[in-house]
């Protein structure tokens, strides 16, 4: 063989037990490389990674720029030597390099829940990413009873996107924001309509679709490990498994930064003191009056008392 590839960069797309399937760009290996392997070169490597990553506490995750060698293109496998720097990373599950979060919340079966939604819009913020609502399952509502959603969560700084994937209604509309994410992950309760969704925009994909349960009225896990789909060539999204409260363990004097509410007064008013927490304080600019205020109070007092808790421990 003429040449030989040594190495090549490409990106964690699904991570299983101990193995990881990166995907990389076929498009930069040169004509005569391929004529000289004189196989089909597969776009998907099965790779297992360096011990020593794991020695200095450099674990792989979905999203991950990775740089692999000892690849061998007749049984489409190699190994992972390197991880390149993130620009972002989503802890829980596991996403590095993400650009967007989505979150799903269905409309009905199971019917929205304002305090799970909180929850999860929250927990998206904490990323510093752009973060967009879905509203999933709108035809099994009213239009005026979806307006009323509409209205509240406009208040909390949200726009949301009400789809319905067994009409196709809105579905367009959002996959013209999810195309124009380099890396989005979908995330929600289970039974939201993530994987119903990332089936109606990749039908090839076969993502397994869980029912409700009967007991709980709540959905089923049915996505058990991370994986990226390709939506264009510029554009993944991530389909995670679902998890009905999300655990937040937010910096206190973050947390208002996380309500966009809130964000948009502080840019506007100027507390008189930067370390303000809202709660009262001389010269707290903040206006009151709004929804969430008392659910703000309630996450800086679990986030001030874990503060606590961890310090005296």
């Amino acid at each position: 063989m003429k040449n030989k590839i040594n190495q090549i960069e490409g990106i964690v797309v699904s991570k299983k037990a101990n193995y990881l399937f990166v995907d990389i760009d076929t498009n930069h290996l040169s004509t005569n490389i391929l004529e000289d392997l004189d196989i089909e070169v597969s776009s998907r490597l099965l790779c297992t990674q360096r011990s020593r990553l794991a020695y200095s506490e450099s674990f792989v995750s979905v999203g991950d720029r990775v740089l692999v060698e000892a690849i061998s293109f007749s049984k489409a496998t190699g190994v992972v030597c390197k991880i390149f720097p993130r620009s972002s990373f989503f802890e829980r599950p596991p996403v590095a390099n993400i650009t967007n979060i989505f979150v799903l919340i269905s409309l009905d079966q199971p019917r929205f829940d304002y305090d799970q939604a909180s929850r999860f819009l929250l927990t998206a913020e904490n990323t510093r990413q752009k973060v967009s609502l879905i509203l999933t399952k709108k035809d099994l509502i009213t239009q005026n009873l979806l307006n009323q959603y509409l209205d509240r969560l406009n208040q909390w700084g949200y726009n949301p996107y009400p789809i319905s994937v067994k009409t196709g209604d809105g579905v367009q509309k959002l996959k013209n924001t999810l195309t124009n994410s380099k890396i989005g992950v979908f995330c929600g309760p289970s039974g939201a309509g993530k994987s119903s969704l990332l089936n109606y925009l990749l039908p090839y994909a076969s993502i397994p679709v869980g029912d409700l349960s009967k007991k709980l009225s709540r959905g089923k896990h049915t996505t058990r490990n991370v994986e990226l789909f390709q939506l264009t060539n510029n554009s993944l999204i991530a389909d995670t498994p679902g998890f009905n409260r999300p655990e937040i363990d937010i910096d206190p004097k973050e947390l208002a930064f996380l309500f966009p509410e809130i964000r948009q007064q502080i840019h506007t008013n100027r507390c008189k003191f930067r370390d303000c927490l809202h709660l009262g304080e001389p010269g707290c600019a903040l206006d009151k009056k709004f929804e969430r205020y008392s659910n703000y109070k309630q996450f800086l007092k679990l986030m001030i008392n874990r503060r606590r808790q961890y310090q005296a421990g």
